[in-house]
C-alpha cells in the first residue's frame, strides 16, 4: 500500500486522552508525559512517524472557580505547560544551580511574568486580572515590586513547577527522537483574556482602559460557515501596532522551538480577515481586515530562524490571500477528507474529494478535533452518498462503516501528500468526538474531555495499513 517510502503517517491525539493500565501494583498513568512515552512505543511499533498534539498550556480558570479550569486547550495561557501533564515522578525533581541558571536565562522573556501571574491568581482567587487591585492590574512598577516581595515563595514555586514541566517535556521530546517520531504542535491564533501574556502585553490587544475587550474573536454566521455563528471570546489583536503584536508571536515561537518539529498555525486566515464578534448582539458582528501577507511572512521567517517548521490551517472562506502567501513561501496547507462530501449542499467538494490530486506539500487529515470522526461522518451520509464518495476516491464501498473508513484511510496514505495524520478515534473506528464547535460553555463544558476507549498497550496493530516498521 505504501509506495512512497518518505511518506510520514502519524496520529493526532491529545496528551490528555492517553492512559495506561497500572495493573495491581501501581496507579495508571493518565494524560501525562509518562503516558506519552508509552504512546510513542505504539507509534513506533505501528510504523508511524508523527504525533500531533493539541495545545499544552495551562487553561484559564472557569468564571467563579478557584480550581476548575476551562477544558478547551484553545483557552490556554499560550505559553508554559499545564501542570496536569506532569507525572508524579516529575514533581520531586530539583534542578542543579547550573540547570536553574540556564532555564531562567533561556526563558527570561516570559517566566517572571508567568510565575507572578500564577501567584497573583492564587492570591486573588481568580486569573481574571481585570478584577485585581488596580495598581497590579495595570502593572504599576511599585506595585509589581511590592507584590513580588509579598508573594516571593509562591511565584518561585510556580517557576520551579515550570522547570519541572519543561524537563518532563524535553524527556518526551528525546523519547520521540529516539523512536523516529516527529512531534507536531498547535499554535492557537488567539489568547484568552485571562492569560499572563495578555496581562503583560496589553498594548498588543484591543482592550479598554480596564483591560476588557471591545469585541471578541469568533466566526459570524454566513452561507460558507460550516459550524454556524461561533463566539470564541478571545480579545482581538490591535493590528494598528503590528510590530508589537509580532514580537509577542516571536515570544511564543521561541518557547516551542526545540520541542516541536512542526507547528500548526491555527486559524491562519486571521492574518488576512477575522471575525469581530459582539457577544450579545449578532447584528453587530463584523469581518475586519488583518495585517495580511507582511505579518504572516514575519511569523514564518521567525519560525524558520528557530528551525521550527510551520504549516497552516487554510480552511473556511476568504482564503485567497492566505493561500497565495502559502504558495509563495512553500508553506504546507491542509486537506480534510471529512469535508469531501458536503452533506449540507449534497455535493462533492473537489478540493477535498480529489484525493489522488492532493499536493505533495500538504498535511492530510481524515477528520479533525472539531469535526465528527470518520465513522461518525460516514454515518451522516446516505448509502448513495457513501457510494459516490468511495467511487470518487477510488475505493470499494461497504455497508460496514469501519471497513469503509479503513479503505478511505488507505486511500489517503496512497495519495501524493507527504504527511497523513489520522486522529486516534479514526484508528479505533470510534464515533466519540473531541469538540462540537459553537456549543462550548464557560463552565462545565462537556467538550474537550475525550479519553481513549482502551489503554495504550491495547491499541490496534494497524497491520492492514502496511506501514514499514522501524
Amino acid at each position: 500500500m505504501l509506495k512512497n517510502m518518505s511518506k510520514i503517517v502519524g496520529t493526532a491525539a491529545p496528551l490528555s486522552c492517553l492512559w495506561e493500565s497500572g495493573g495491581r501494583s501501581k496507579k495508571p498513568e493518565a494524560g501525562t508525559t509518562a503516558a506519552g512515552i508509552v504512546f510513542l512505543g505504539w507509534l513506533k511499533a505501528t510504523g508511524q512517524k508523527a504525533w500531533q498534539l493539541l495545545p499544552l498550556s495551562e487553561t484559564h480558570l472557569e468564571p467563579g472557580s478557584r480550581v476548575k479550569r476551562a477544558s478547551s486547550p484553545y483557552q490556554g495561557y499560550g505559553i508554559g505547560f499545564g501542570t496536569r501533564y506532569l507525572p508524579p515522578a516529575g514533581r520531586r525533581l530539583r534542578p542543579t544551580r547550573r540547570q536553574w541558571s540556564v532555564f531562567v536565562r533561556e526563558n527570561r522573556g516570559w517566566l517572571d511574568d508567568y510565575s507572578l501571574f500564577a501567584a497573583l491568581a492564587a492570591h486573588f482567587g481568580t486569573d481574571d486580572w481585570t478584577v485585581w487591585e488596580a495598581a497590579i492590574r495595570d502593572r504599576e512598577p511599585q506595585a509589581m515590586r511590592r507584590w513580588r516581595r509579598r508573594l516571593d515563595a509562591s511565584w518561585r514555586r510556580e517557576a520551579l513547577t515550570q522547570w519541572r514541566l519543561r524537563t518532563a517535556f524535553l524527556g518526551l521530546r528525546a523519547a520521540a527522537s529516539a523512536a523516529g517520531v516527529e512531534l507536531i504542535g498547535d499554535l492557537p491564533f488567539y489568547l484568552p483574556n485571562r492569560s499572563p501574556l495578555v496581562w503583560a502585553h496589553r498594548e498588543c490587544f484591543d482592550l479598554d482602559r480596564n483591560g476588557r475587550s471591545r469585541a471578541v474573536s469568533g466566526v459570524p454566521d454566513g452561507p460558507r460557515s460550516h459550524f454556524g455563528r461561533q463566539v470564541w471570546g478571545h480579545p482581538l489583536y490591535d493590528w494598528r501596532r503590528p510590530a508589537r503584536v509580532l514580537r509577542l508571536w516571536r515570544l511564543r515561537l521561541d518557547f516551542y522551538a526545540g520541542f516541536y518539529d512542526l507547528l500548526r498555525l491555527d486559524h491562519a486566515k486571521g492574518f488576512f480577515n477575522f471575525g469581530a464578534m459582539d457577544p450579545i448582539d449578532p447584528s453587530r458582528d463584523a469581518i475586519r481586515t488583518g495585517p495580511g501577507m507582511a505579518a504572516l511572512r514575519r511569523v514564518i521567517a521567525s519560525a524558520r530562524g528557530l528551525k521550527l517548521g510551520l504549516f497552516a490551517e487554510d480552511a473556511g472562506d476568504r482564503l485567497r490571500g492566505l493561500r497565495r502567501t502559502l504558495r509563495q513561501l512553500k508553506i504546507p496547507g491542509i486537506r480534510q477528507l471529512r469535508f469531501a462530501y458536503n452533506e449540507k449542499r449534497r455535493r462533492l467538494e473537489r478540493n477535498y474529494a480529489d484525493v489522488a490530486a492532493y499536493p505533495e506539500n500538504c498535511l492530510v487529515y481524515t477528520s479533525t478535533h472539531d469535526t465528527e470522526t470518520l465513522v461518525g461522518y460516514l454515518r451522516l451520509l446516505t448509502a448513495a452518498e457513501r457510494r459516490l464518495l468511495c467511487a470518487h476516491v477510488g475505493v470499494p464501498s461497504s455497508a460496514d462503516h469501519r471497513i469503509m473508513a479503513r479503505r478511505l484511510i488507505g486511500a489517503l496514505v496512497a495519495s501524493p501528500a507527504r504527511r497523513v495524520i489520522v486522529p486516534v478515534q479514526d484508528w479505533l473506528g470510534s464515533t466519540r468526538r473531541i469538540n462540537i464547535p459553537g456549543t462550548e460553555k464557560p463552565t462545565a463544558d462537556p467538550n474537550w474531555r475525550y479519553r481513549l476507549e482502551r489503554p495504550i498497550k491495547k491499541m490496534p496493530s494497524l497491520e492492514w495499513l502496511g506501514l514499514p516498521r522501524s
